[in-house]
């Protein structure tokens, strides 16, 4: 249970970051990619420091899939956190959790209980609270927002299945380089992009995007590590609601963020669906 734990508090610090950085005005594309390429270094410093590289085509496929969908979902996270804050965007992207729990479910025989099949229910209502709303923070109306919220969760939603499906596949000795392939792929793409705009990043981009990028490699190992331990019904609810609790209550008692009463109801729904989600009881026949 520590690496779960763990994974919840790195996780948490990625968004926060994201958020802090962001109301700082920071250039948030430059940070975005600096996040990555900081990971791609940690990684690569790490994986030099043990000696080895137990390399497989699980790790290759699985960490560069996984890697292309972190810089693209990268984009509607920002957008999520613009118009909705990061405590109503957390609970969006913890609701994703229902797409690996149907995978685990459809492809590793991994059922729901009777109580979890109830948090099914709960998490449905409270994306209807959370995606459906057109308005943002300051009561404007945002065309698509619906559309790009759905796809922020669905895009969230597909990285754990990748995870999962590693963590099935792979050995354990892999791990090292999943998570290596994870940030060299999303690296590579960011510095490619920070070089098409031909301009030195500030200090304080460079300085937001270590520590975000830090943030994102640890809580990968840590997932990863959790999923060797605990089954995906397990890890992916109590994940979820511990990230969604942390970051809404440091995002509204430090971030002075102000959640609509929508939104409010919406983040309390999402969390009594992941308690729900992580229940076991007798599964059904």
């Amino acid at each position: 249970m520590l690496s779960l734990a763990l994974h919840v508090v790195f996780g948490s610090g990625f968004g926060l970051g994201v958020k802090a950085a962001s109301m700082r005005r920071h250039d948030m594309l430059t940070v975005g990619a600096l996040n990555y390429i900081c990971a791609g270094v940690i990684a690569t410093v790490w994986v030099l420091a043990r000696g080895t590289l137990d390399a497989g085509w699980s790790g290759g496929v699985y960490g560069t899939l996984n890697g292309v969908g972190y810089f693209v979902t990268y984009f509607f996270l920002l957008f999520a956190i613009r118009h909705q804050g990061i405590a109503a965007t957390r609970a969006i992207g913890q609701l994703a959790i229902l797409i690996p729990i149907l995978a685990s479910v459809l492809l590793w025989g991994e059922y729901p209980t009777y109580v979890q099949l109830i948090g099914l229910a709960v998490a449905g209502a409270s994306m209807l609270l959370l995606i459906d709303a057109r308005k943002n923070l300051l009561g404007e109306i945002v065309h698509g927002a619906r559309w790009r919220l759905l796809a922020f969760l669905l895009l969230s939603g597909s990285f754990r299945v990748f995870a999962k499906a590693f963590s099935v596949a792979a050995q354990p000795q892999e791990k090292a380089f999943y998570v290596w392939m994870v940030f060299v792929s999303s690296g590579a793409i960011s510095l490619a992009v920070l070089l098409s705009r031909r301009r030195l990043p500030s200090l304080g981009a460079l300085l937001w995007g270590a520590q975000i990028g830090a943030c994102n490699c640890v809580q990968v190992w840590f997932l990863l590590h959790a999923l060797e331990q605990l089954p995906g019904v397990v890890v992916f609810p109590v994940a979820a609601c511990g990230a969604l609790v942390m970051t809404a209550a440091i995002a509204i008692a430090l971030l002075g963020e102000r959640p609509t009463l929508r939104m409010y109801a919406g983040i309390a729904a999402s969390a009594v669906a992941v308690v729900l989600l992580n229940a076991r009881a007798a599964p059904p026949t």
